[in-house]
């Protein structure tokens, strides 16, 4: 119990300072909001005014205070450019990053898992050189590159899927998939790539450990001390990869989503820094530190229910 106490008191800790972080730094930049609403040819009369609305003219651990208790509420304040409430428009956006992120974690489930398992599996055969090489090209290659060259492919040359825009799920979802499957498969390419060599490594790695050595001196095949023992130690150091990839995926991919157009969080963020929008940029920051803090719970929470030993550490 004292082990997943910690973890909630870090998890509560952790987003405290990065609101307290996130707050000061819009502060302390310079500019008048008022002014980036108005214009700078506004009237002094409404500038001031627009002033005590957005209570800037408040002390700031007053306005601090004000803006938590607001933000524990779900009101992340209005953004400049749309009118609309923050949290508004962060979650219409975030069903599009979601879609995107879960297509792109199961591709990198099916593609790295099992390539990743092969290769250690047959770790001294020279045929595996090859693959090697792939993996390592989707490391070094950039996903808008893949992109690019999916289209070129996929949607210029053979039409097979849409290159622009997106189709909600309730509307037509096979028209979603479609339309969701280039940037994905971009992104998965190289999420397995990372997923293939840290897998590869974690697998060979336990393979010399003493432990396999006995289970193998009692007569187990490869396959049952691969499936029984080796897999389970090896998936530790994997799961904290994957949470980092699960992060970043869901934090949205600012060049993915402006390559195909998706109305996503990774396009909201581009959107927001080209317009000054600080209080959506704000909620976009807590949003991030909500995802990785959230992914780092739940890695220290699946790490203790594969090695149990980890809670009484």
């Amino acid at each position: 119990m004292g082990y997943y106490v910690r973890k909630i008191l870090g998890f509560i800790v952790t987003l405290f300072l990065v609101s307290v972080i996130t707050f000061l730094v819009f502060q302390i930049l310079p500019g008048d909001p008022a002014l980036v609403i108005l214009g700078v040819d506004a009237d002094p009369v409404q500038i001031e005014a627009l002033q005590r609305t957005m209570h800037v003219d408040e002390p700031v651990v007053e306005r601090y205070v004000s803006w938590v208790g607001s933000a524990l509420h779900g009101n992340l304040g209005i953004s400049f450019r749309y009118q609309k409430p923050v949290s508004g428009i962060i979650a219409d956006c975030f069903s599009v990053t979601a879609l995107l992120a879960l297509f792109t974690l199961v591709l990198t489930i099916l593609i790295g898992l099992p390539i990743g398992i092969w290769l250690a599996k047959h770790d001294k055969a020279k045929y595996i050189v090859p693959f090697s090489l792939v993996s390592q090209l989707g490391v070094s290659i950039p996903s808008f590159c893949m992109g690019i060259l999916l289209i070129s492919i996929f949607t210029v040359k053979l039409r097979w899927f849409p290159s622009l825009g997106f189709t909600p799920w309730s509307q037509n979802p096979l028209a979603c998939i479609k339309g969701l499957f280039l940037p994905s498969f971009s992104l998965s390419l190289g999420t397995s790539a990372v997923l293939i060599r840290y897998l590869r490594v974690s697998i060979i790695s336990e393979q010399k450990l003493d432990y396999v050595r006995t289970a193998r001196s009692k007569g187990l095949d490869e396959n049952t001390v691969l499936q029984r023992h080796v897999l389970r130690n090896s998936l530790i150091p994997v799961i904290t990869i994957f949470g980092m990839l699960v992060a970043d995926v869901l934090g949205g991919s600012i060049i993915i989503e402006n390559v195909f157009s998706l109305p996503g969080i990774g396009k909201l963020i581009a959107t927001s820094i080209a317009t000054r929008d600080l209080p959506l940029i704000q909620g976009l920051v807590m949003y991030l530190a909500c995802i990785v803090v959230v992914c780092n719970a739940s890695v220290d929470l699946l790490y203790s229910l594969i090695d149990p030993r980890i809670r009484l550490l």
